[in-house]
């Protein structure tokens, strides 16, 4: 290291330091819920809900699980045993078992409906491994399985894995694409993260989780008595969560997800092209925030084909209604000068992070970063953003017009000066109490920027 470049040898310093030290940044911890009620809107509720109405938004009352009651292993049982006696439990125990249970159980059923999408290939992964089953419920807490998520720190994937320790795992993270959202590659690389962290700390589940979460340096200066309080409300929320999943009944979805990928497909370029753009989408009529959710692993507007990656997700029936010749056009479609130059404004909600107002429009963090002139992740609640939006705007924001089941709902943003009533007389035989009663809103709580759901007739 003595013989490199003194900006070179400094950078390594760093990355090094972050290594050893571990990271303390954490994910959107304290923002679960909106990231979690965010899934609402996107494509895959809509389309499981078209094979099976109800799977996922239909209210759901807590019933316990009696006949079949599925036994923890001994190695949750020991965490369960731990986060009991953190501090404040029966209180952060009670705020979180709430949340999971509000609005007939919304939050627990778009997030264990997420994660029946991914979490039974890392159970498999985990069960090879010989260790406990249970990590796999980690996603849950952290991203609600979100595969696309970026946030904070950094981090990024459904585990919010932060970038040294993707890179010491040999994640492969550079511009324009990132391994942390790709399924098959942090499957084992959170089984090794997983498996160095039993082996640092045998004896106690909880550091082990710290492990996992922030790092080694963590965990070994872990003091309940210190605990900040997004960690320990988080910790409380992992431990209700290892126990609803265990104990209320449920429908899995395996087999819906099953069923739906079936309906898409892949469509790439020929080898001569090795890039196209989300934006060239646009012009096709292509719900380009649709695709980019289905496809995180491509990080910047201009794609580069991979070998295991060598297309992109699409559904089926997009594929066949676009046509060979406009797909050919798309290969070799080029951005113009001045092509990325229409924007639209967007209002920070309180808690909103620039990782849930990228997924919300579509976008990259690093594309509202450089419109924006944003050196960092934090923003404040007001703040007004310019994003970029390719042209014609895609629509990210909006529900997709598709056949929909009985008690469906569209999505409206709300404008200056809006209200319930003046909302419900924009859409026809929709009544002010049946937009109150399906957002649970207090018409004082109404905020411009804000999406509110509007029922379907």
């Amino acid at each position: 290291m003595l013989n490199l470049p003194p900006l070179l040898r400094c950078a390594t310093f760093v990355w090094l330091w972050l290594l050893i030290e571990g990271i303390e940044a954490q994910p959107d911890l304290a923002r679960w819920d909106m990231m979690v009620r965010e899934f609402e809107s996107q494509n895959w509720v809509l389309e499981l809900e078209s094979i099976e109405p109800g799977c996922v938004t239909a209210p759901l009352q807590p019933e316990l699980r009696v006949q079949d009651w599925p036994a923890r292993s001994p190695w949750a049982e020991a965490l369960v045993a731990e986060l009991d006696v953190l501090p404040e439990a029966d209180h952060h125990a009670d705020r979180a078992l709430q949340r999971l249970l509000a609005d007939g159980m919304r939050l627990f059923r778009l997030a264990e409906a997420n994660g029946d999408r991914w979490r039974p290939e890392m159970e498999l992964a985990l069960a090879q491994a010989e260790l406990p089953e249970e990590w796999a419920l980690l996603p849950l807490v952290l991203t609600g399985w979100d595969q696309g998520y970026y946030g904070p720190g950094r981090r990024a994937g459904a585990w919010a894995m932060d970038l040294p320790t993707a890179l010491s795992l040999g994640l492969q993270v550079r511009r324009g694409w990132d391994e942390r959202h790709l399924p098959e590659r942090m499957g084992p690389a959170m089984v090794a993260r997983i498996a160095a962290a039993s082996d640092r700390f045998p004896n106690s589940p909880l550091l082990q989780v710290l492990d996992v979460v922030r790092g080694p340096r963590s965990a070994e200066r872990f003091d309940p008595d210190f605990l900040d309080a997004d960690l320990l409300g988080w910790l409380h929320l992992l431990r209700v969560w290892l126990q609803v999943d265990r104990n209320f009944k449920r429908d899995r979805l395996t087999a819906l997800w099953a069923l739906r990928e079936r309906q898409w497909t892949v469509v790439g370029c020929a080898p001569a092209c090795d890039c196209s753009h989300f934006q060239a989408l646009a012009e096709l009529g292509v719900d380009v925030g649709m695709v980019r959710r289905e496809n995180p692993w491509y990080t910047t507007d201009s794609i580069g084909w991979t070998s295991n990656r060598p297309g992109l997700r699409l559904p089926q029936s997009l594929a066949n209604a676009v046509g060979d010749k406009a797909w050919s056009d798309w290969c070799n479609w080029a951005p113009k000068r001045g092509s990325l130059q229409l924007e639209h404004v967007h209002v920070v909600q309180p808690g909103e992070v620039l990782g849930t107002i990228a997924r919300k429009h579509g976008v990259r963090i690093s594309e509202i970063q450089d419109w924006n002139g944003l050196e960092g992740d934090l923003i404040q609640a007001g703040q007004s953003l310019v994003l970029r939006i390719p042209s014609p705007k895609p629509g990210a924001t909006e529900t997709p017009k598709r056949n929909v089941p009985a008690g469906a709902f569209r999505w409206h943003t709300v404008r200056e000066g809006e209200s319930f009533w003046s909302i419900a007389t924009q859409y026809s035989g929709i009544s002010m109490g049946q937009i109150m009663s399906a957002n649970d809103l207090a018409p004082e709580a109404l905020q411009p920027g804000m999406q509110i759901r509007i029922p379907l007739e």
